[in-house]
């Protein structure tokens, strides 16, 4: 039997063919689409009999709005999604969903919540219509009715979910090109409406892959929030309701974070690439060699940071992330561990950048894990950026395609990746990928209940493999640890009992079973100060002081001192010292200082060295160029910059710097601790010539606040500030003749004594009669003199002074 004639209007070409389900939103529907440039033929649902099908010739296909169910209300219209499937692309509005889902067997039912005329915002999958449509968008929603995603059928993924309880807002076929929203993206209260009808339009044929700017088929993309479940997640009804788990939640705000990212200017993905292309990024450790480098049989440390959770709410709001990563890293950490994920964990990229930087400076600095939500390549090139060493791959959020694809550009970018894993499955998916580093999470992050057997259940299936298995989540005593390192687990992860630490490093040592802090005073602390004579003349000279003991010779390049040599004279004069020294220095290997901090480390090593005495060529705002030519020429051992020199100057010299802090009148210490740079630094008092510089006035520095300095240590959180001194009447001067420019200056001290203390070099009015007692008070690494040995002409240094100098300085131990 013949199928009825199509009424005229219907016959011939036709671009868009709409079936009305008796609504009055088909007309808004009608000229929204009119609007972006489509030809729309509208139809009611009882115009025509599916028999009619094979007549028509359309481009495209719309399912409008409609009161009532599917089954009962919708005439056509599941008829047409089932003839003109695979053949044009297709799009359900409201009820149109409704049909499709219905069409393959899913259930509609009871939506939990009536919406008529309310607005939600809705997360989606950036794919398919959604392609580039914002996140969170608001949409106009009619209806009582949703389609159940416990029973959607496997043909159909979901593309969208409201952001407040979850319902079904989209869905989209895996293989056709077959998509429909639950909300109204006409409406004019709808945002994206007209860019997801674009998507729509700009569709040709019936399959996606015919559509790859779609992006459906794209699986490096990440995946929208419930299809990252695991099945056995999914077939469990307490992960299949309509409200989001916490892993879901999580991941729906990650997808708005990072598209938000990418669309913002100097953050997208081409700015990243450029980046990176231009060296940016911070220079990487390798991740399996730091974890390796642990104390006997104790397994590694990863320290984590993390400001709250979403089980325990705020952790540590406060803490710095810089001076945490600082503590760790001084305490033994082989990784730190930076929570970046901002609304549920209160981290950011700046955490992560911060920790980085301020371990950056360590002989041997931990690995820098990014511990996020990770989900596209955009945030891997993200943390590489951002001074990460490696980055997290939640196995349980992620689809194995884009697992795999992840962990391979992380290794493309030289960052060997945390993998972690939670049950069985997920560990034989992880081993699949030769994945070197297995972290097992005691916590479940669906529910983020914590079960401390998980890690030890699975260790047997990486026994005789070459993988790092790690204990993350809720170890908090070093009977856990023990525990763990007896089920051959090489590494645990602890965050949240760290946080909240009082004393963190001690905390550590405790956890390890850690010896106390044997080394807990500096190598450089444990030997008389360093003794340096400035302002040497001639080689004569040289030899002599050397002769009595100093330990630097400072060579004068400044023209307006009175000590100012030509490169002729310190050529002989490094010649002479040089020959000294090869037939003194006994061979012997500098000590291993650790993980000492910058300063403390170059300290320790120098003085340690045989190698004495240094020639130390003093310049003050001197060309770079000049500096060089006089460190070659001269073959000088150290420089030291004596003005107002730039920070990074010291970076262009070849041989280790001497920055100077000029003391008094309401300058000093900004920036004394700033490591990387300079490897010493020396304190002298500040002129009151206006030339803003210090040194040769004999005026004493303010042995208080240099002491303040030195117990402030190398991590100081708050600024020091130099207070103004008090004059005292009788206080010793450099010269017997009172002079109120050569008083001391004190300032009261009300900083405690540091872990660590600062290795300053201390200078400023010095005498053989007063080093002593400036060495007991402020226990400087390092003290220098040159006024204060001259010569009553001051044409020279007076011998018996320098010895005298040198035995006051050398008889007080620290």
């Amino acid at each position: 039997m013949s199928s009825p004639p199509l009424p005229p209007a219907l016959t011939g070409q036709l671009d868009v063919l709409m079936i009305d389900n008796f609504d009055s939103f088909t007309w808004n529907l009608y000229q929204q689409i009119s609007l972006l440039g489509a030809n729309v033929t509208v139809i009611r649902n009882d115009a025509i009999s599916p028999e009619s099908f094979p007549q028509l010739k359309i481009k495209s296909l719309i399912i409008s709005p409609g009161p009532g169910h599917p089954q009962t209300d919708s005439g056509i219209s599941k008829a047409a999604i089932d003839y003109f499937q695979g053949k044009v692309p297709v799009l359900g509005v409201c009820m149109g969903l409704e049909c499709l889902v219905d069409l393959y067997g899913g259930d509609i039912g009871y939506a939990g919540e009536i919406m008529h005329g309310k607005v939600s915002r809705v997360l989606h999958d950036n794919r398919g219509c959604f392609k580039d449509v914002p996140q969170g968008i608001k949409s106009t929603r009619y209806h009582s009715l949703s389609a159940s995603q416990a029973t959607l059928p496997a043909e159909l993924a979901i593309t969208a979910i409201s952001e407040d309880s979850g319902v079904i807002m989209g869905v989209r076929h895996r293989q056709y090109t077959l998509e429909a929203v639950q909300y109204h993206p006409e409406s004019i209260l709808s945002d994206g409406g007209d860019a997801l009808m674009r998507n729509f339009l700009s569709l040709r044929g019936g399959l996606w892959e015919e559509n790859p700017q779609s992006g459906v088929l794209d699986n490096t993309l990440p995946p929208f929030p419930v299809e990252a479940l695991s099945k056995e997640i999914a077939s469990n009804a307490s992960a299949t309701a309509k409200i989001p788990t916490i892993l879901e939640k999580i991941y729906a705000q990650r997808l708005k974070d990072v598209a938000l990212a990418q669309s913002t200017p100097g953050t997208t993905l081409t700015d990243l690439e450029t980046l990176l292309h231009l060296n940016i990024a911070p220079p990487l450790i390798p991740f399996v060699p730091r974890i390796k480098q642990t104390i006997s049989d104790r397994p590694a440390l990863f320290a984590e940071i993390k400001r709250a959770s979403p089980s325990k709410g705020p952790i540590s709001l406060t803490t710095s992330p810089a001076s945490q990563a600082l503590t760790y890293a001084l305490a033994g950490a082989q990784t730190i561990s930076v929570l970046t994920e901002p609304q549920w964990f209160k981290g950011s990229l700046q955490d992560m950048l911060h920790a980085r930087l301020s371990v950056a400076h360590l002989p041997n600095r931990p690995a820098i894990l990014r511990k996020d939500f990770i989900l596209s390549r955009y945030q891997v090139l993200e943390a590489r950026i951002w001074g990460a060493d490696t980055v997290l791959l939640i196995v349980s959020m992620l689809p194995e395609a884009l697992l795999s694809d992840l962990y391979k550009y992380s290794l493309e970018l030289g960052m060997e990746p945390l993998v972690e894993v939670n049950n069985a499955k997920e560990m034989e998916i992880a081993l699949s990928l030769s994945a070197k580093v297995i972290g097992v999470n005691n916590r479940n992050l669906h529910d983020f209940e914590v079960d401390m057997g998980t890690t030890s259940r699975l260790s047997d299936m990486v026994k005789e493999k070459d993988v790092i298995l790690c204990a993350l989540s809720g170890i908090s005593s070093p009977d856990d640890i023990q525990r763990y390192s007896s089920d051959g687990v090489k590494a645990v992860l602890i965050g949240e009992s760290l946080m909240r630490a009082e004393d963190p490093a001690s905390f550590i040592r405790h956890l390890l079973s850690l010896p106390g802090p044997s080394a807990s005073t500096p190598q450089w602390q444990t030997a008389p100060p360093l003794v340096k004579i400035c302002g040497i003349r001639n080689k004569e000279e040289a030899l002599a002081v050397a002769e009595a003991g100093a330990d630097m010779l400072g060579l004068m390049f400044v023209e307006s001192a009175k000590s100012h040599i030509s490169l002729e004279t310190a050529k002989d004069i490094s010649a002479a010292i040089r020959t000294l020294r090869y037939s003194t220095a006994s061979p012997s290997p500098l000590p291993d200082v650790g993980n000492s901090s910058w300063f403390s480390a170059h300290a320790s090593r120098l003085s340690a060295s045989t190698s004495r005495p240094l020639l130390v060529g003093v310049f003050q705002n001197a060309p770079l160029a000049e500096i060089l030519h006089a460190v070659s020429y001269a073959q000088l051992d150290v420089v030291q910059l004596h003005g107002s020199e730039p920070t990074d100057l010291a970076h262009h010299i070849p041989v280790p710097v001497i920055r100077v802090f000029h003391i008094g009148d309401g300058s000093g210490a900004d920036g004394i601790t700033r490591a990387g740079a300079h490897q010493f630094v020396l304190l002298d008092s500040l002129r009151k010539d206006g030339s803003n510089v210090s040194g040769g006035s004999g005026k004493v520095v303010d042995w208080d606040f240099a002491k303040a300095i030195v117990d402030a240590g190398e991590a100081v959180k708050k600024a020091l500030s130099y207070q103004a001194p008090t004059i005292q009447a009788d206080a010793p001067t450099v010269n017997e003749e009172a002079d109120p420019d050569t008083s001391i200056m004190t300032t009261p001290a009300t900083t405690l004594p540091s872990k660590a203390p600062l290795p300053i070099i201390l200078a400023g009015g010095l005498t053989a009669a007063n080093v002593a007692t400036a060495i007991e008070k402020v226990r400087p690494w390092a003290v220098d003199v040159s006024s204060g040995v001259e010569t009553p002409d001051r044409q020279g240094k007076d011998l018996d002074e320098v010895r005298a100098f040198i035995q006051g300085a050398k008889g007080t131990v620290n």
